[in-house]
């Protein structure tokens, strides 16, 4: 689940007795290689601190430790700008987020969580709307905090010139990124015309259901501005590059770059 509707049961983690542990930990591309070296040295920094109070709970916090070490490093090919983790003690509640914003580097172990850096966080980047223009086939990406919550595809057949629409990661046909620009002569131009302003209508329907505070287009140049065109919303900034094909982090993260 997507970190910001998690924020509800982070949020009720009071007194906790076993302990809480919040990581703020700075990934991007001026830290690639210290944030491997913040992590394990903040990490014990708190079991030092640790060892002079409580026995179960340091129990509890070595347990935490080497879940969050097994699960940060073994998910290193997720790494955007940030890693953000809300554990608690004796197998309780494990939230471990890769975000594409940035955070300062804090550590803290107690009986709730330091949620400071997230609200701000979230009342700082509001929700964003990302369209993934292709050729045959507009993807919308509904993110908060850098990242994704919903998935919209919307596919055409250029040979019956029909399309359909599909929720979720993973859905959709599988061609939509690889016929692309060479092939856009003027009959299939006019036909991606009339399917983007068909799902115009549907595109603005998830603005105003998902109180979009920002939208990004991503695609090559025809299409990209093609879409901006049919679309009567505002459009926060348009980035020229094909994507058809790439994961779903490098999505975000060329959308949130500056």
């Amino acid at each position: 689940m997507a970190l910001s509707t998690e924020l509800g049961k982070i949020k009720q983690l009071h007194n906790a007795e076993a302990g809480v542990l919040s990581l703020y930990l700075s990934t991007k591309p001026s830290e690639r290689d210290k944030w491997e070296i913040h992590l394990k040295n903040e990490l014990r920094r708190l079991e030092q601190e640790i060892k002079n109070g409580d026995e179960a709970k340091l129990k509890a916090f070595k347990g935490v430790r080497e879940r969050a070490e097994r699960e940060i490093m073994g998910n290193e090919h997720k790494l955007l700008r940030s890693i953000v983790l809300f554990a608690e003690g004796n197998d309780g509640l494990f939230e471990l987020h890769f975000l594409q914003l940035d955070v300062e580097n804090d550590f803290h172990y107690g009986d709730k969580p330091n949620l400071d850096q997230i609200e701000r966080l979230d009342a700082e980047f509001p929700n964003t709307g990302i369209l993934l223009a292709q050729l045959d086939s507009i993807t919308a990406y509904d993110t908060r905090l850098g990242e994704v919550e919903d998935v919209v595809v919307f596919d055409l057949n250029l040979d019956t010139d029909q399309w359909r629409r599909y929720q979720g990661r993973g859905k959709g046909g599988e061609a939509a990124s690889s016929s692309q620009i060479d092939q856009f002569d003027s009959r299939k131009e006019k036909q991606v015309r009339r399917f983007y302003r068909d799902i115009a209508g549907e595109i603005r329907s998830l603005h105003k259901k998902h109180k979009w505070n920002e939208v990004v287009i991503i695609g090559q140049d025809r299409s990209a501005n093609l879409l901006k065109d049919e679309l009567d919303i505002d459009i926060e900034r348009v980035v020229n590059r094909n994507l058809g094909n790439a994961e779903e982090e490098e999505i975000l993260r060329r959308a949130f770059e500056q």
